[in-house]
């Protein structure tokens, strides 16, 4: 009994987060403060944070990573905004014994966030739109009834505030394989007078 309340209380929470990111997006009022950030860490700490729900679907997640640190300056709360969507989004759509693979790439001026499922994957005439606010894809919403259809919108608004870009490779019962390209340096966008960071 206990456990059910904190998990409703715990899901109340992050509904009222998303509610939260979208009105700040909607009405122009996120700040970007970007700050140094070890790249390869903070996935490798998110990830861990992951581990257990991959444990309870029988998943397999590696990270594919460079050896050496990936040093960036990006506002810490827009990249984790990113990151969990997609990440939670492929272990709850990759049914039980799938695999899901992270990688991260650094180039010149950019670094390549990727994240491959073998999950129930996008049916093509949804892909155009699945970026729009309260979309879901069809056969996700066979999955899991309650979904906002807000991740990957705020997770779109948070790659364009970085001056990113996200997109995706897709099929149905294959899988399905997200992209995001940042800069090594993000710019700074508003100010705590005018706004707040993403939630």
């Amino acid at each position: 009994y206990l456990h059910d309340i904190h998990t409703s209380t715990q899901r109340l929470s992050t509904l009222i987060d998303v509610l939260l990111n979208v009105s700040r997006i909607e009405e122009g009022r996120v700040t970007i403060s970007p700050k140094p950030l070890e790249l390869i860490g903070f996935v490798s700490n998110y990830l861990t944070e992951c581990a257990p729900l991959c444990v309870k679907k029988n998943l397999s997640m590696t990270f594919e990573k460079r050896l050496e640190p990936i040093h960036v300056i990006v506002d810490v709360s827009a990249l984790r905004n990113i990151i969990q969507s997609i990440i939670s989004n492929a272990i709850e759509y990759t049914p039980e014994g799938g695999k899901v693979e992270v990688s991260l790439k650094k180039t010149r001026d950019h670094f390549i966030f990727k994240v491959k499922d073998t999950g129930i994957g996008i049916p093509k005439e949804e892909q155009g739109r699945i970026f729009e606010k309260f979309t879901r894809a069809s056969n996700a919403q066979l999955i899991k009834t309650d979904g906002t259809g807000l991740g990957l919108y705020i997770a779109k608004q948070a790659v364009d505030l970085l001056e990113g870009k996200i997109w995706f490779e897709s099929e149905v019962n294959k899988g399905t394989t997200f992209f995001v390209e940042l800069p090594i340096e993000s710019k700074a966008v508003g100010s705590e007078k005018d706004g707040k960071a993403l939630a």
